[in-house]
């Protein structure tokens, strides 16, 4: 038997389900789980199906989370999107449920709950929801709004085809877009920014540093992502600013968090860079991954790292 199999069998025997995703949204996260949570509502009109997580200012256009009392977990079916490991599970609730699930595209370095699917060969997660579909659709209904929400989520995940983008993802995107909904209009809302977010831009393009092996990298402290108030969770935009130099094999966005340590978002034309980030309190893709700085000093250190390895295949 599948995990898709065993997945699909878990939901139909379910009452209530509630659809967890990572901490700190993306598109694919967001859509990955109200796509899921659209499908199974309108396939079984009778099921309790919650979507759950703090709310994203830059992302409420996808829509807005439910918001649950801890007693709605009692026996509940609890399905965890687009999120590699379990620190990062927003709503730290999903382990009061009966059964967890797994469902994501990352690479599977931590693996958790009673049933996972993982695939790594697709562009995101919700591709992956959307094969989920495909595969019972004589059994389960996608919407127009649940089919939305897969295409945003494929189109925030391959920064609009740029990466991971296979055949099989075009053909999903195909699939897609033969339901009413406006793709154009998703387009042009994810290809557009805010004038903050506009001088921002000017800020990196003056202030990033290019190394002679090829990094780009930015170090945006709180100071001066307060000078700009963006609000919450308004930084995305700057990681495919950086990769747009030409010059750029490889960049990285340090972006200090309340607390004071970095988040760091970490990218790479063709080096594989998520070894460096796994060093880091990270991981992820190849050439894309997530990392952590806990000090100004671990932040140097990755950018040491990054341009080392950088420096190292350019002369192999």
């Amino acid at each position: 038997m599948t995990a898709q199999t065993q997945i699909f069998a878990q939901i139909k025997a379910a009452d209530t389900i509630i659809i967890h995703r990572h901490q700190r949204p993306d598109p694919d996260a967001v859509g990955s789980q109200m796509g899921l949570a659209e499908i199974i509502r309108n396939t079984y009109p009778t099921k309790k199906v919650y979507v759950v997580g703090k709310e994203v200012p830059s992302l409420s256009w996808m829509g807005t989370m439910d918001t649950i009392d801890d007693s709605v977990y009692d026996d509940a079916l609890v399905i965890v999107t687009d999120t590699a490991n379990e620190p990062r599970v927003d709503d730290r609730r999903y382990e009061y449920g009966k059964t967890l699930v797994k469902i994501d595209h990352h690479p599977n370095d931590e693996p958790y709950g009673d049933y996972s699917w993982v695939d790594t060969t697709v562009s995101s997660s919700s591709e992956l929801i959307f094969s989920f579909y495909n595969e019972f659709k004589e059994e389960l209904t996608l919407s127009n709004a649940g089919a939305s929400y897969l295409y945003s989520g494929i189109v925030g995940d391959t920064g609009r085809f740029l990466y991971a983008t296979g055949a099989s993802t075009m053909w999903t995107v195909a699939e897609l877009m033969k339901f009413n909904f406006d793709w154009t209009k998703i387009n042009q809302k994810m290809d557009t920014i805010s004038p903050e977010a506009a001088k921002v831009s000017g800020y990196v393009y003056e202030h990033m540093t290019l190394t002679d092996a090829g990094l780009n990298y930015i170090i945006l402290t709180n100071e001066i992502l307060d000078s700009f108030e963006l609000g919450d969770y308004g930084t995305a935009f700057i990681v495919p600013l950086m990769g747009k130099v030409d010059a750029a094999q490889a960049w990285a966005v340090f972006e200090q968090q309340d607390e004071g340590f970095y988040r760091v978002r970490l990218r790479s034309r063709e080096i594989p860079i998520n070894g460096i980030a796994k060093r880091h309190g990270g991981g992820g893709h190849p050439l894309a991954s997530g990392a952590l700085a806990q000090t100004d000093a671990e932040a140097n250190d990755i950018v040491y790292e990054l341009n080392q390895l950088l420096k190292e295949n350019t002369n192999g």
